[in-house]
């Protein structure tokens, strides 16, 4: 609609040399056509029919052309999908077949208007691709133009097509990318709002569009601020009938966020207060049914929301023509939701299969489930089968019929389909997150679904299901950056392409990096940084449709068995704790090399302030209470969280993958028969199974070679810097002691700087870091690691997470011996957001880090002791718990043993031995050893007999 009055500027321009009487019975037809085009469909329609007709009589194709675009408007205006369709095809049959329009200087106008409107056509019968794909093509064509040579119709097309793509990402769940896009159109207007005819409407308009991002992002109340501000802007405007469409969506939009929040009654109070709401050409009345129904479920007003779900699905269904469409399925499943809510299993089940037999143009039986390729809305389909699952729970709890629990355990295994097909449609990190935590739920019925199944069953194959589950989304977006080499190595994408994924990746962290800092002006540098995502984000698109292998590589889905779990991970014995954490159990699957158990564990608030409490008195000793409040924690924690899964386990070698809140335990310092398990277990960890073995997977470095940085911190740093560091007194003594193991590359001092790491670190198998670290929960990609400040310059001398996404790293075990190098946010779906994970994305095999801020001077003893254990030929897992236990026999200060000073360290990813000592070459060289002598002995012996 934005453009939609600049096509009258030619009609008024084009017609001035034609007869007069013509002109005016066109005039006349026309003008009675706009005065209807937003109050009355068939009025628009017969006075823009009259108009068209009477420019092909007399062969105005300018008038027949502009007066075709604007019913083509009307019908998008009232949503008339029928005649929207029609009129389209009529507009490209006269622009490609009718020869009036050879050589019409207008004519390029309203190809480029056809496009545009495909695009909305097709964004309106909710095919999101092909819509993008039509938008895209006129984008390309507007930006191929000069700046200085847009008109006042490409910018507002610009501007619209801007809000078009946003709305396209928002809809299918990427909503970082519609951020993006809005935002370009704010900027946009902004910039040009002289050419934007109501330049203040179309900037609220898109406020409103990005209030719906922003309720996604969990800033509600910015949300229904900016959705306030839209409403008292068009309310001033209210009498205009233009503006209509864009009052009543802002009324939806404020409503629906109502919704979400759970204020029903704020909800219905928005919906009743629209006076044009009820009226009868209302565009919007099919949604706004939905959202009263919405309101009146959510208060438990079952007939209510009957009653107006009713309403919208008969208004859908006729809208829609009686196809199968994705609204009819929306409807239908929302239907079965209120069922659901009011225990009616059958009824809930009869009408999920009719939301499926609505969400794709595939016929299904009476109970099958539809293909992921077959639907629709991958998104809706996933949404669906999460309430088919529950109507199943709910069935199978009230019945025991086994035939519930069978469809629930083959819907289980849809949804696990369905996931993996739908991650494959998303670029951006941030929305991948945003898709973690929405079906985070989802994954946890799941495995309420399997497990009541193993109870009765016991069955290996079921505790195999149970561990696809839980890793399916255990961070995933990790696991597509370990696959990453493989990906580029064997995925055929040519060596340019790929440096120019980097360069414009780095670029995009570049500017980021600006904003956040605020080293530059922000304004200056967003629309910079917003064209590289673009393009970013449009050669990622590339790569997924020209190079599918390397696509299906970096982001394809594996399913775990447990033969290659054993086969990779337990040579040498061992166990696996793999932990899910839910909002009332803590689920737990066990593995070794011959058993596997499925455990649903009780875990309540008070387990998890157990756990805050443990960790407090860890982090902040107090002289007050000093060992025992650990220790009865210690042993409170293990009773609840390990004595079950480690029962018949007599594994020396124990993996934990923890998620939620034990992210936060030292898993050695827990207790059993009055001990810490760090003196019968060696313990490490793991983001999931699937990345561990995909670790272990990466070639190991032939020879050995630790860079170790200890930089120097003092005041005139900490002000030229404008954060407060104080110094380090022992870290140099750090990378003294460690570098009589191996051969150390050592960093020391002002020679410590982040460029000089960025320079050396690919070339070493093992990184030593002993520095300052800082923790960001709020933005956790800004996490970071300080080095020193480089001498005459003015560059950050810290190392930022997101700086770590672009560099790449060939190290068999990077240390982290900074505070809280492990510790970050927790983000559901991709467990703890730390300095840690970055250095897994950057390329590391294995990570010793800290879970809080350690103590200088003992750090020294146990890094000592566990590089030491390292040179023996000891795992990782083994030579870092050897470590502790030695410091802790050479320690003799009874405060200086608390687990404070030793038990931060913890060591996770590929933990087999960095060295291999080879007993076969001693014995090797003990036997040429003796066997000279013998032959010596002999020798002298013969010749004394002589």
């Amino acid at each position: 609609m934005k453009y939609f009055h600049y096509i009258v500027c030619f009609l008024f321009t084009c017609h001035s040399g034609w007869p007069q009487g013509e002109a005016s019975n066109l005039d006349d037809a026309f003008n009675r056509a706009l005065e209807y085009h937003y109050v009355n469909k068939d009025s628009a329609y017969v006075y823009y029919e009259k108009t068209i007709s009477l420019a092909n009589e007399q062969d105005n194709m300018d008038y027949l052309l502009g007066s075709l675009s604007y019913l083509i408007n009307a019908n998008s205006n009232f949503y008339d999908l029928q005649e929207y369709r029609r009129n389209l095809q009529r507009m490209e049959d006269w622009l490609g077949n009718d020869s009036r329009t050879n050589g019409l200087e207008i004519s390029e106008v309203y190809k480029n208007r056809l496009l545009f409107d495909k695009g909305n056509f097709h964004y309106k019968l909710k095919e999101y691709g092909t819509a993008k794909a039509y938008f895209l093509e006129l984008y390309s064509i507007l930006k191929a133009i000069p700046e200085e040579q847009r008109t006042a119709l490409d910018i507002d097309t610009l501007s619209a097509i801007y809000s078009f793509l946003g709305l396209i990402y928002r809809h299918t769940g990427k909503y970082e990318q519609a951020e993006f896009y809005y935002t370009q159109d704010l900027n946009l207007i902004a910039t040009f709002r002289d050419s934007i005819e109501d330049w203040q409407s179309a900037s609220f308009n898109t406020k409103k569009l990005l209030s719906q991002v922003l309720e996604v992002q969990g800033n509600t109340v910015g949300a229904n601020d900016l959705l306030k501000e839209t409403l008292e802007f068009y309310k001033a405007k209210v009498n205009n009938p233009r503006f209509k469409n864009n009052f009543l969506s802002a009324y939806i939009l404020l409503a629906k966020n109502y919704l979400k929040q759970g204020e029903y009654d704020n909800a219905l109070a928005v919906l009743n207060e629209n006076h044009l709401i009820n009226t009868l050409d209302n565009p919007f009345s099919k949604e706004i049914n939905v959202l009263y129904a919405d309101a009146f479920l959510g208060k438990k007003d079952y007939e209510q929301a009957e009653e107006y779900y009713g309403q919208a699905l008969d208004a859908y269904t006729t809208y829609r023509q009686y196809k199968a469409h994705q609204d009819i399925a929306y409807v239908y499943g929302k239907m079965a939701r209120l069922y659901l809510a009011q225990d009616n299993f059958k009824e809930g089940l009869n009408f999920i299969q009719k939301a499926f037999y609505n969400a794709s143009n595939i016929k299904l039986g009476s109970d099958n489930n539809p293909r992921p390729k077959d639907a629709f809305s991958k998104l809706q389909l996933l949404n669906l089968l999460d309430i088919k699952l529950q109507l199943l729970q709910s069935a199978y709890a009230k019945t025991n019929h086994l035939t519930y629990e069978k469809e629930a355990i083959i819907t289980s295994k849809d949804i696990l389909a369905t996931f993996d097909e739908l991650k494959l449609e998303f670029d951006s990190k941030l929305d991948k997150q945003y898709l973690a935590e929405e079906v985070y739920p989802i994954f946890h019925r799941m495995l309420d679904v399997v497990y009541d199944n193993y109870e009765k069953t016991g069955s290996a194959n079921t505790v195999e299901l149970a561990l696809n589950i839980a890793e399916k989304n255990k961070d995933f977006v990790l696991l597509e950056a370990l696959r990453d080499a493989q990906a580029t190595r064997y995925g055929n994408v040519p060596q340019q392409v790929l440096e120019k994924e980097a360069r414009l990746r780095a670029e995009i962290t570049h500017f980021e990096k600006e904003i956040f800092d605020g080293t530059e002006d922000a304004s200056k540098l967003k629309p910079q940084l917003l064209s590289l995502k673009q393009a970013y984000y449009g050669l990622l698109d590339t790569l997924k449709q020209k190079y599918p292998r390397y696509h299906g590589l970096k982001y394809g889905s594996k399913t775990l068995d447990f033969a290659t779990i054993r086969n990779t991970l337990f040579k040498d014995g061992g166990a696996i704790v793999s932990f899910t954490l839910t909002n009332h159990h803590l689920y737990a699957i066990v593995l070794n090399n011959e058993k596997q158990h499925f455990l649903k564990l009780p875990f309540s608030e008070d387990d998890k302030k157990d756990i805050s409490d443990f960790y407090r008195a860890l982090s902040k000793p107090s002289l007050k209470n000093g060992i025992e409040e650990v220790n009865v924690l210690g042993n409170r924690l293990f009773e609840r969280v390990l004595k079950q899964p480690l029962k018949d386990i007599d594994s020396q070698n124990l993996v934990i993958v923890p998620d939620g809140e034990l992210h936060y335990v030292p898993f050695d310092l827990l207790r059993e028969n009055g001990s810490y398990l760090l003196e019968t277990k060696s313990i490490s960890y793991g983001n999931s199974i699937t990345s561990i073995l995909e670790l272990i997977k990466k070639a190991k470095s032939k020879e050995n070679h630790i860079l170790a940085y200890a930089p120097n911190f003092d005041d005139e740093e900490a002000v030229r810097d404008s954060r407060q560091f104080g110094k380090l007194l022992y870290n140099d003594d750090e990378v003294n002691g460690i570098s009589s193991y191996f051969n150390t590359q050592k960093v020391l001092g002002q020679n410590a700087t982040l460029a000089s790491f960025k320079v050396n670190s690919s070339n070493s198998n093992m990184i030593h870091l002993a520095t300052h670290a800082s923790a960001n929960d709020a933005y956790p990609d800004y996490s970071y690691l300080a080095f020193s400040q480089q001498q005459d310059s003015s560059e950050n001398s810290v190392l930022y997470i997101k700086d770590l996404y672009n560099i790449s790293l060939d190290a068999d075990l990077v240390t982290l011996s900074a505070c809280q190098t492990g510790i970050g946010k927790l983000q559901k779906g991709q467990g703890m957001l730390s300095l840690s994970k970055g250095f897994y994305y950057a390329g590391a095999k294995s990570l010793v880090n800290t879970l809080w801020k350690i103590n200088d001077k003992s750090s020294v003893k146990l890094m000592e002791f566990f590089y030491e254990g390292l040179s023996k030929g000891k795992s990782k897992a083994k030579a870092l718990r050897d470590a502790k236990l030695k410091y802790l026999e050479t320690t003799d200060d009874s405060l200086l043993q608390h687990p404070y000073y030793w038990s931060a360290f913890v060591v996770s990813g590929d933990v087999s031995p960095i060295t291999t000592t080879n007993y076969w070459w001693y014995l090797g060289s003990l036997f040429l050893v003796l066997s000279v002598f013998y032959v010596v002995f002999r020798y002298k012996r013969k010749r004394s007999f002589n």
